[in-house]
């Protein structure tokens, strides 16, 4: 049975890491590592195969750099995912040298107890130095079981790790195969590699699936959200708006001009200056989206129309006062603004959206470079006022 479970730790190994490498085709480089890591890790499981045909010592050089590999690759791993500080040369430089004291350990003293208490703590010192990089970066609750799964793994490797270098004895490394130790290690890892790879496999998808929906919710050019991210958040966030909301519809100015006269490129830079200044939007909860081209919008909760036209009126003089020599425009761009609140009488917030763009094209007619708003119909505050600036 214990020769037919060490095949099966193994297997598992290879199958795990072909499931990460498969992952990995959706762009996430941390499964490329952990599908490496894996199946480094099989190969040093079955690395005692080869005492039919090699020496010993042979056999226990490539299982231990085998291990050490697998180890550097899940810390890199672990570091990709956290987008964490790698220190590459200080984990390369902790492998050499316990590599080194491996060979000591395995050619010169010929010590089983030295050699797999080096191998070890060294792989568990690769983890920690991962850990210690990462851990901050944690925010999740499957970011943090894989936190948990790969403490687990060094927690249990340190305490078997100490328990057999005490009772080892003088076990010949030529006897390590059949022992039991070596059953109780495969049994330990197979549990270790199981816990880490479920958790890791969730947390990479999770990754990819938050990946595509902000992508298919953003703005690539500026990282605001597109309409169908904008309608989302509109969607996801309407139950818990309290009073009324004001929408801010927005319209770069002559824009067609500024790509015909500066070109494409200046002119999505021209787009993303905008975009700067409308994040800068200071109301809590604001969103705010590039419905497409050179248009804007935001949503401000429990706004009123009056603050709500006081602050597209500071964006539009902050984008006329910008200096855009830099993006290679020489002179100020301008936009226009029309705002406007919701009302009791609207089916939806595109009814105020409606009106907002109203008012918008109405400030494109008067002149441009202007904020354009009037109360609601069917608003408690309902008249004929019509601010301009």
């Amino acid at each position: 049975m214990a020769e037919n479970f060490a095949y099966l730790l193994p297997m598992v190994l290879t199958l795990f890491g072909v499931a990460f490498l498969v992952v990995a085709r959706f762009g996430n480089r941390a499964a490329l590592f952990w599908g490496a890591g894996y199946l480094c890790a099989a190969i040093g499981f079955l690395a005692p195969l080869l005492q039919a045909v090699a020496p010993v010592f042979v056999v226990a050089m490539t299982a231990d750099a085998a291990f050490l590999c697998a180890f550097l690759l899940y810390g890199h791993a672990l570091v990709t995912h956290f987008d964490a500080p790698r220190l590459v040369a200080a984990r390369l430089a902790m492998a050499a040298l316990a590599y080194a004291g491996i060979g000591y350990a395995v050619l010169a003293a010929e010590s089983l107890r030295f050699e797999l208490f080096i191998s070890d703590v060294a792989c568990c010192a690769l983890l920690l130095v991962a850990m210690a990089s990462s851990w901050r970066r944690s925010s999740s609750w499957i970011d943090r079981a894989l936190f948990g799964a790969v403490g687990f793994v060094v927690l249990e490797t340190s305490v078997r790790t100490v328990i057999f270098f005490i009772m080892a004895g003088t076990l010949a490394m030529d006897e390590f195969i059949g022992s039991s130790y070596a059953f109780v290690m495969q049994i330990t890892a197979t549990i270790g590699a199981l816990l880490t790879a479920l958790t890791a496999l969730a947390s990479v998808a999770l990754r990819i699936v938050e990946g595509h929906r902000k992508a298919a919710e953003e703005d690539p050019l500026t990282g605001l959200l597109n309409r169908r991210g904008f309608e989302q958040f509109i969607g996801q966030n309407a139950r818990t708006a309290k009073g009324e909301a004001a929408i801010i519809v927005a319209d770069i100015d002559w824009f067609k001009s500024i790509n015909d006269r500066f070109g494409h490129a200046a002119g999505d830079e021209a787009i993303r200056e905008v975009a700067a200044l409308l994040r800068t939007l200071s109301w809590p909860g604001v969103a705010v989206a590039r419905f497409g081209g050179e248009e804007f919008i935001a949503h401000l909760p429990n706004c009123r129309l009056q603050d709500a036209h006081t602050l597209a009126n500071t964006v539009r003089i902050a984008l006329s006062e910008r200096d855009l020599s830099g993006i290679g425009i020489d002179h100020s761009i301008t936009a226009s603004f029309g705002v406007a609140v919701t009302a009791a009488g609207d089916h939806s917030i595109h009814d105020a959206i409606s009106r907002a763009d109203r008012l918008l094209y109405l400030a494109k007619s008067n002149g441009r470079n202007r904020v354009v708003s009037s109360v609601a119909e069917g608003s408690p505050q309902a008249g004929p006022k019509l601010f301009v600036v």
